[in-house]
């Protein structure tokens, strides 16, 4: 497995991890993270080791071992400390963060069809994402942000008329191939 680099951050990855795109790079550039920042579905940990070099206290969570076990090297490649265990988005996850991180499953896939827990979001594209919405104000400290990816391919506005709690801003778009991935930065509404 070859050695990649972003911005000085050297790591691998190695199927069935997710391997660091268009979508994550469009993440780490708009995302503005202070405090305490959580990451959810960590893959590689290059989100999670960025912020942690920039001197930030960072928590990253993942639903694959073999996405810890390829964070936790990468980590360690890079000398960086990055609290990493195992969670289905917020059910190991204790305490509230500043800054929480999460680049979704978000590709609409047909029913009936399988697809890869990294890219899988099922039949609108949102079954995970409704999922992590609907856990976060336990999880979001006061005034605190979410940075997030969503896709062009799915209705974004049913999940913004849906999730009506949220403030939604769009931060930044990159159209690619078929599609047009957006960053957004989510805050609960008071």
């Amino acid at each position: 497995m070859p050695l990649k680099n972003y911005r000085g951050i050297s790591y691998i990855v190695e199927y069935p991890v997710y391997e660091p795109a268009e979508d994550t790079f469009l993440l780490l550039r708009k995302a503005k993270c202070r405090g305490k920042v959580l990451e959810i579905g960590t893959g590689s940990g290059l989100i999670a080791i960025y912020f942690s070099r920039m001197g930030l206290q960072v928590d990253a969570v993942d639903i694959s071992d073999n996405s810890l076990e390829c964070a936790r090297y990468n980590c360690s490649l890079n000398n960086v400390k990055v609290k990493l265990f195992h969670s289905d988005l917020y059910q190991a996850v204790k305490g509230k963060y500043d800054t929480i991180l999460f680049n979704p499953p978000y590709l609409p896939v047909v029913d009936g069809t399988e697809g890869s827990v990294a890219w899988d979001g099922g039949i609108d594209g949102f079954a995970v994402t409704r999922r992590f919405l609907a856990s976060t104000s336990g999880h979001l400290a006061e005034g605190g942000s979410i940075y997030m990816i969503l896709s062009d391919l799915t209705n974004i506005n049913s999940l913004v008329n849906e999730f009506s709690d949220f403030h939604f801003t769009l931060l930044g778009s990159e159209h690619f191939e078929t599609e047009t991935i957006h960053a957004y930065e989510l805050k609960i509404r008071r």
